[in-house]
């Protein structure tokens, strides 16, 4: 049994600890904890509940408002992870200027990056995006569709990324991909960029 004296002399080193990683404890609490009470409490995913609250604070066929109140419920409401608006702007950037035709994404998640990449594509451009989870697939359908992009500039592949490359000449007729955003699993970043095709 550890006296409270001892125990009283660790107590700077604890708070020490605290307040440098507070960081880490935040989002912890905001990742983990807030997510499983949720869970429990809602009976829904967080998706499903960042899904619900896009549905309910932003308009419809207006892109710029979907990520708006994405923004808005990352960073009032409930942790989501996604590129945010600061990295966000970042690839608005790139792909306008590039401006290319086909675009391959890896890792939709809740559709947030889905629908920025969307929103700058030149007209005629496409974008498949591609989600291995399907409640989370099904969570970015919806976004991509609320966002008002149709089947002819989005389409959403539900597959992991080392099935889905392979076929991407045979199943979707792709010679080329003119800009690939990665943003699954960072395991799979380099395996995915030497799978042959």
């Amino acid at each position: 049994m550890v006296s409270p004296a001892v125990a009283l002399a660790f107590l700077p080193l604890l708070l020490t600890f605290i307040i440098r990683y507070r960081y880490y404890f935040v989002l912890f609490y905001r990742a983990v904890l807030v997510r499983i009470w949720q869970d429990c409490v809602t009976g829904m995913s967080r998706e499903e509940r960042a899904y619900q609250y896009v549905l309910t604070h932003a308009t419809p066929g207006d892109p710029d408002s979907i990520l708006d109140a994405f923004d808005v419920w990352c960073s009032k409401v409930e942790y989501i992870s996604n590129i945010g608006p600061k990295k966000g702007k970042i690839l608005d950037r790139l792909v306008m200027e590039q401006s290319p035709l086909v675009v391959l994404e890896l890792g939709s998640h809740c559709g947030y990056s889905t629908v920025r990449i969307a929103r700058a594509l030149p007209l005629g451009a496409r974008l498949y995006s591609v989600e291995m989870d399907q409640n989370n697939a099904d969570i970015t359908e919806k976004i991509i569709r609320l966002a008002g992009f149709d089947d002819d500039t989005v389409e959403l592949i539900v597959n992991p990324s080392d099935e889905v490359i392979p076929q991407l000449r045979s199943n979707y007729g792709l010679e080329r991909i003119d800009f690939v955003f990665m943003d699954h699993w960072k395991k799979c970043y380099l395996p995915d960029l030497q799978v042959p095709q």
